[in-house]
């Protein structure tokens, strides 16, 4: 398990942004594991606060942490974050009243660290801009018990300098990859636009060649359905003692491609749990541009062998090119437009 999770913590560039942001929840859980486990123990002792005050803090981080494992263990990453951010910033404000005051200076940089730690533009413009407030507000109320050098001119003023310089250098940051992300983002769809162009073409040409060539349409060939019936009842119990329900949805993936999707949605005769399942099952469709189509057609492109280099493969001379006067004429027109 731990491999596995080491693995994806390496490939992560690779994985969708909830993945990414799951990964990174269950590692600020770790950290603020260890962190409360070994600073807690030793600093209990000497925090200002009374000995019931200490339990309801000990209660409440507890809790705290047992929401963060729960949320993360059922897969709610985002209140699983903000608790945690929260947590930390806890921490720190628990810290700032009976411990060493550097100490609690040292832990709003921790607290600055965990959110800067998730890119998360608004947590970083809420949580991160009250921690630096509160890091300010703290320097400047204890700066005679924080600063063990008084003789020395400007030290308050470059504790601040250097919270105030931590916030912004990476709120810069953050800015930034939201911007990446954004652009990114931005071409994706773009280019998911051609995609979707092209492939629309490439299954009208299908369909029509299909057509010309009277050869049935896969959906509809007896064999591949008695094959994938048949599979579906196998899987089905090695899963449960029936293959009815998988049967029922086999069924229903033909059926979707006899009637369109949106004809299915507005029949009264078919139920509401059978109208979410047949929009689940619309993406796999053959017959019109889907997922499952493109997946197909991206998978045939890559693996079909490529045209032979040939030395000679450009020609220049318009007789090569074509015979007709109408068309080297075109032809002539064309070039003359690009240059």
């Amino acid at each position: 398990m731990m491999k596995s999770f080491f693995r994806r913590i390496r490939d992560a560039e690779f994985l969708p942004m909830s993945e990414v942001r799951k990964i990174k929840a269950i590692l600020v859980l770790i950290f603020l594991g260890l962190m409360t486990a070994i600073t807690i123990p030793f600093s209990i002792f000497f925090l200002d606060y009374s000995a019931g005050m200490k339990i309801l803090f000990l209660v409440v981080f507890l809790v705290s942490y047992a929401l963060i494992t729960l949320f993360v263990s059922l897969n709610r990453i985002v209140p699983s974050i903000q608790i945690s951010i929260l947590y930390t910033i806890g921490l720190a404000l628990l810290y700032t009243n009976g411990t060493n005051e550097f100490y609690a200076y040292l832990f709003f940089f921790i607290s600055l660290s965990v959110i800067v730690f998730y890119q998360e533009l608004y947590a970083y413009l809420l949580y991160a801009t009250a921690v630096a407030g509160l890091g300010i507000y703290y320097i400047l109320t204890h700066q005679a018990s924080l600063i063990n050098t008084p003789d020395i001119p400007g030290v308050i003023i470059i504790h601040i300098v250097i919270l105030v310089v931590f916030y912004f250098v990476f709120l810069v940051q953050i800015l930034y990859n939201e911007k990446l992300y954004t652009d990114m983002n931005y071409d994706w769809v773009k280019m998911n636009q051609v995609i979707d162009k092209y492939q629309e073409d490439i299954y009208w040409f299908l369909d029509e060649i299909r057509k010309e060539a009277r050869v049935s349409a896969i959906q509809e060939d007896l064999a591949y359905q008695k094959v994938v019936s048949e599979l579906f009842v196998f899987v089905e119990k090695q899963i449960r003692d029936s293959g009815k329900e998988f049967q029922t949805l086999f069924e229903l993936y033909l059926y979707l491609h006899e009637r369109d999707l949106e004809k299915i949605l507005d029949s009264d005769e078919i139920s509401g749990q059978l109208k979410k399942t047949a929009t689940r099952l619309h993406k796999y469709l053959l017959n019109a541009r889907t997922e499952l189509f493109s997946l197909i057609t991206n998978f045939y492109c890559r693996f079909r062998p490529a045209v032979p280099y040939e030395p000679n493969r450009y020609h220049y001379r318009l007789n090569d090119l074509t015979n007709h006067s109408d068309e080297q004429v075109i032809a002539i027109a064309n070039l003359y437009q690009y240059l």
